[in-house]
């Protein structure tokens, strides 16, 4: 037995399971057996039996060594410091020759022959097949940074080997614009795009919403404006509404579409028939009059307009329209044809019912995306197919339509990339080769949640991530820095480890596994460069010991909170004590608003839905709360924002609120985004983690929206307080 569980934790180690985790009341948890056991299924390595933990033992040994070439090579660029890329071979070989070809992306080619032997020596590793060894193959100076391919043969006086890499040439800093580099930094507005539900909306905020409140915060001075994820949902399921469990991280929510501004609608006289009926109207004003947005009601309203609308768009589209959308598709390649026919196929199988409908449930010739009827079935439904396209073609229009409003803020838009994608979902039917069904991500037991969380959502498997060149995650990158001058990388701790959960088991029983930190840092890097997109990362939670640092080395911003950001005696940490390269705010989208912590609200609302584990328990939580009220009044007297000696009020007044953010704005910490729910008043917070039911998640619509949201008087004087803290740049990006 003992060397059965010395074979099964070599196998754990080298495929990145961690043997145990430190929980945050510093307790050791070791992972069992049967959890180790599962996660490695989960990466496609069986270990249920000594034997076959044995096999995939050797075979996960052997798999860095059988290739010439590793599947991906990613190397930083560090001034004229020569690069190199591993090479491996039979130590046999080392007196033959290895010829090379290197092709740039933009089709320079390098080409070489070297004698193996004269390759610098990096290790040796013995198989049952012999020696190996692993050479150092330089590369040429100065090659640019981008995605190249690297080809070799080996001849050794046998049958020549040949094998080819991706080689990555990336930066070592993320792309970070001089106004972030120095004082006093930038401030702007968060928001969840649907909660900007206007009297001009379809009941709920759209990318039409997002472009004019975008001119209104510019000249108020703001130079960010911060959003919820973009992300495409389920529309066939309008209440998974979650943008953090989205069907596909890679493609756009075709709700967020204005409908009055898709350029057909002008013309479409069946739309406009149909929009001035009484009944229309009278769903309409029901939408836009809710307190909470109604997604069921919004798919009724827009879909059934968008459909004349590509009918319209089919029949009469401008040659100038038509060729737009041809270099859309084209552009979009098999991905969005992958997407748009998930799309179609599931509406298909749905047959008019609402609700989720797994693509593993679906007839087995339709779960592969690859398979001849998927393929029969986008022919044969080509309109269809079509439509969901022109859906993400218009979505794709507007938000950079919106970006463009945004012109003349130092940043503009400030995007949001979710840590995964719901398993039912397009991302999840396209990329079963890239993901880990067997497990879900989640977080360990900590006070919030001493069960742990279980977020369900499907991790990437790190080695077939690998094996695919990383090209699923470049793709998701690309996809959301489009039209930004910032992304959040949501969870950003998983660039170093993810808490995996064996599937259908409590989150207790999960265990860290990890990810290649310095290849997603680099490949970041490149991307954002590319992009000219700062990132933030969200690093909240339990933060292994030098990734803050490791990230800040390559210009990532942290993300600080003021709700966190306290000294061990309780009292909140001086605003000059924060990193300048950070992301400040007073909280986010899973706390409590401003003025919902001032009352407690959160806390009421864990108790009625029973989330605390005794009734003393939540009378305790609301005692510290109300003693924690005097610490954030204790640190805005000490920086003169609050007069000292007044009472600590029973609520969060403007004024308090105001102070908070000018306490954040007065810090180091460079990019200040500020709650628009806090501005307004808002008591309840946008998302209750830990909750599918008794909450409304995800859909709460500020209470002042439109033209009336613009010039209200808290935001105009909270914008005036922080315009002369901070001024707005009137250079743009440097």
């Amino acid at each position: 037995m003992g060397e059965d569980q010395d074979i099964l934790d070599r196998l754990a180690a080298l495929a990145g399971i961690e043997p145990a985790y430190h929980d945050i009341w510093g307790e050791r948890r070791a992972l069992s057996r049967p959890s180790k056991c599962a996660l490695l299924a989960a990466m496609g390595l069986a270990a249920e039996t000594a034997a076959e933990a044995a096999k995939s033992l050797a075979g996960l040994e052997w798999a860095a060594w059988q290739r010439l070439l590793d599947p991906v090579v990613v190397r930083v660029a560090q001034g004229d410091a020569p690069l190199a890329a591993p090479i491996h071979h039979p130590a046999s070989a080392a007196v033959g020759y290895l010829a090379w070809a290197l092709t740039e992306e933009d089709g320079a080619r390098h080409t070489g022959r070297v004698r193996v032997a004269d390759l610098p020596l990096m290790a040796r590793h013995a198989t049952g097949d012999g020696i190996f060894e692993r050479r150092a193959l330089p590369l040429p100076a100065n090659l640019p940074l981008g995605y190249h391919r690297l080809e070799a043969v080996l001849d050794a006086g046998r049958d020549p080997v040949a094998d080819a890499t991706t080689l990555i040439v990336a930066p070592p800093q993320c792309y970070l614009p001089d106004m972030l580099t120095k004082a006093p930094g930038l401030w702007g507005f968060a928001l969840q795009i649907y909660g900007l539900a206007g009297p001009r909306s379809w009941g709920m905020g759209d990318f039409g919403e997002l472009g004019r409140f975008a001119e209104r915060a510019r000249e108020l001075g703001a130079d960010v404006i911060g959003l919820n994820p973009t992300n495409a949902l389920f529309i066939g399921n309008p209440a998974h509404a979650s943008p953090y469990a989205p069907s596909h991280r890679g493609f756009l929510n075709p709700l967020y579409i204005d409908i009055e501004a898709v350029p057909e609608f002008a013309a479409c006289e069946p739309a406009h028939v149909d929009v001035a009926t009484p009944a229309f109207q009278m769903r309409l004003a029901a939408a836009r009059a809710s307190r909470d947005v109604d997604y069921a009601a919004v798919v009724a309203l827009k879909l059934p307009i968008l459909e004349q609308l590509y009918a319209t768009f089919r029949a009469a589209a401008s040659a100038a329209r038509a060729a737009d959308f041809a270099r859309f598709r084209l552009a979009g390649g098999a991905a969005l044809a992958d997407f748009a026919t998930f799309e179609a196929l599931s509406e298909h199988i749905r047959r008019g019912k609402i609700g989720h409908f797994p693509w593993r449930d679906w007839p087995a010739a339709y779960r592969d995306p690859t398979s001849p009827e998927v393929a029969a079935f986008a022919t044969a439904h080509s309109e269809r197919v079509g439509f969901y396209k022109y859906l993400q073609w218009e979505a794709e229009r507007q938000l950079a339509a919106a970006a463009a409003r945004a012109d003349g803020m130092a940043l503009g838009l400030y995007r949001d990339l979710a840590l995964g994608a719901d398993p039912h979902g397009a991302e999840g039917w396209t990329q079963q080769r890239s993901l880990a069904f067997g497990a879900t991500l989640g977080a360990p037991p900590d006070p919030f949640n001493p069960q742990g969380q279980n977020w369900g959502l499907p991790p990437f498997n790190p080695i077939a991530l690998r094996e695919r060149a990383y090209g699923p995650f470049i793709d998701l990158l690309r996809a959301n820095m489009r039209h930004a001058g910032a992304l959040r990388v949501d969870h950003v701790l998983g660039f170093n480890r993810l808490f995996w959960i064996p599937a259908g088991e409590a989150a207790a029983s999960g265990g860290y596994v990890r990810a290649p930190l310095d290849d997603l840092v680099a490949i970041t890097a490149l991307e954002s460069q590319r992009a000219r997109c700062v990132v933030v990362g969200e690093d909240l939670g339990t933060v292994p010991d030098g990734l803050r640092e490791r990230l800040a080395a390559a210009a990532i911003l942290s993300c600080r909170l003021l709700y966190f950001e306290r000294e061990p005696d309780g009292a909140f940490r001086r605003p000059e004590a924060y990193p300048a390269l950070a992301h400040v705010a007073v909280g986010t989208h899973d706390l409590p608003t401003f003025p919902g912590y001032w009352r407690g609200r959160d806390i009421e609302l864990f108790a009625a839905l029973g989330l605390f584990p005794s009734v003393a328990a939540a009378q305790s939580a609301r005692g510290e709360r109300a003693a924690a009220r005097q610490a954030p009044i204790t640190a805005l007297i000490g920086e003169g924002l609050w007069p000292e000696g007044r009472a600590v009020p029973a609520s969060a007044s403007a004024d308090l609120v105001a102070a908070a953010y000018a306490f954040l704005a007065r810090g180091r910490g460079r990019l200040l985004m500020v709650q628009l729910e806090d501005v307004l008043g808002q008591v309840e917070q946008t998302n209750l983690p830990g909750t599918t039911s008794g909450y409304d998640n995800w859909c709460r619509k500020l209470p002042v929206a439109g033209a009336a949201l613009a010039n209200d008087p808290r935001l105009t004087s909270l914008a005036r307080l922080l315009r002369s803290i901070r001024p707005a740049s009137a250079a743009g990006l440097a």
